[in-house]
């Protein structure tokens, strides 16, 4: 009789556990995924523009149509645009992408990253940046400004 009550107990706990993890694990999935290095990337970028530091953020540039292609090009179009810079604060990234959907993605075999993510900042105007995933974790910025929010 007491051995199949410490049995019982045991499983309670082993049940209790399995339902607090459970739990745990769809609030993970649910969350939102914090998209780290393309936040770095957008913050340094802002950061070489308010410095004037034209040639380090043309690095950060995808080099195609849509972009400037030289320096003197980002210098002459950021001292008109972005001369008010200010402290930088993240607004937050779009599209949403939670933990879970990674999660599927990997399962899935497709790429976990998104292709396209967009990173809001207030820099004494609401402040864009556009980044491409070009693979093996390299981000390129695609497009970025002021625009009205």
């Amino acid at each position: 009789m007491n051995r199949i009550l410490l049995l019982k107990r045991r499983h309670f706990a082993y049940i209790v556990l399995l339902v607090i993890m459970s739990v745990g694990l769809i609030f993970w999935a649910k969350a939102a995924h914090v998209q780290s290095e393309p936040i770095r990337i957008a913050v340094e970028f802002i950061t070489h523009l308010c410095a004037k530091n034209y040639q380090a953020a043309l690095k950060l540039i995808a080099k195609n149509g849509y972009t400037v292609k030289t320096a003197q090009e980002l210098a002459a179009n950021s001292d008109a645009r972005y001369a008010h810079c200010g402290p930088i604060k993240l607004i937050g990234t779009f599209p949403f992408q939670s933990n879970g959907n990674r999660l599927r993605r990997w399962f899935s075999g497709r790429a976990v990253e998104m292709e396209v993510v967009t990173i809001e900042f207030w820099t004494n105007c609401l402040f864009g940046v556009t980044l491409h995933h070009g693979g093996r974790d390299q981000w390129k910025i695609f497009s970025f400004g002021c625009h009205a929010g």
